[in-house]
């Protein structure tokens, strides 16, 4: 019994120790939800839904970022039709992503997740695309990306969609799932701390734990005590 308090009471030294910059970089809650979109995907573009005319394929990747102020998810796709890389963040109860488009130029959109858990982001410029949309289907093994032009206040028409699958997707049954030490994510690659094997989904989340490593395996330790 006096080890067992010992134990909480060094796991909680240590945890009260956790620098103010470990706090601000956390995997934001509001970003949380959206993390199912981690992963490397690969799909086929079309024009027109139901048309393989004019038909691509693209392929994209999203990831943690950690900076010393805050935390965002990344967007890739480096041969993408409509846009080459978007990081997102969550600014005054907005999604906020910043990035370029196809053409090189920057572009800002803003956002929300709608009642069935897509993310919508707005353009306000005249750049393309004006609108993008991300959703995931079949129990976040696929992922469906649209691109619209705005025609008017209220009108837009499509650009583009993409429908793609996740890397590595198994969609039999009884395959149990990781979960990311960092962010709590679907974890994807092993990473160690004293000679035991954790879980991360993408490389900002292995790079911030291998710079972090004691604080996070801490928290992570009394998470579960208190489990």
């Amino acid at each position: 019994m006096k080890q067992l308090s010992l134990c909480l009471l060094i796991l909680l030294a240590v945890s009260l120790t956790t620098s103010a910059a470990y706090e601000k970089v956390k995997p934001k809650l509001e970003l949380q939800e959206i993390q199912e979109f981690i992963g490397q995907w690969k799909g086929v573009g079309q024009l027109k839904r139901g048309s393989t005319q004019g038909g691509w394929i693209e392929e994209s990747h999203w990831e943690w970022k950690f900076t010393k102020q805050d935390s965002a998810l990344v967007y890739k796709s480096p041969k993408g039709k409509f846009v080459k890389e978007l990081w997102v963040s969550f600014e005054e109860g907005v999604y906020v992503a910043r990035g370029v488009n196809a053409d090189g130029k920057k572009i800002e959109l803003r956002g929300k997740r709608d009642d069935s858990g897509k993310l919508v982001l707005t353009n306000a410029e005249m750049t393309l695309p004006s609108r993008i949309s991300f959703r995931t289907v079949a129990a976040g093994k696929r992922m469906v990306v649209s691109f619209e032009r705005k025609l008017s206040e209220a009108l837009y028409t499509r650009l583009g969609e993409v429908g793609a699958t996740r890397k590595g997707s198994m969609f039999g049954k009884g395959v149990q799932e990781v979960v990311c030490i960092v962010s709590g994510g679907k974890g994807t690659m092993p990473v160690t701390f004293e000679g035991k094997t954790y879980y991360v989904c993408c490389t900002g989340c292995r790079d911030y734990f291998n710079e972090n490593a004691a604080e996070i395996v801490a928290e992570y330790r009394m998470k579960q005590l208190k489990n």
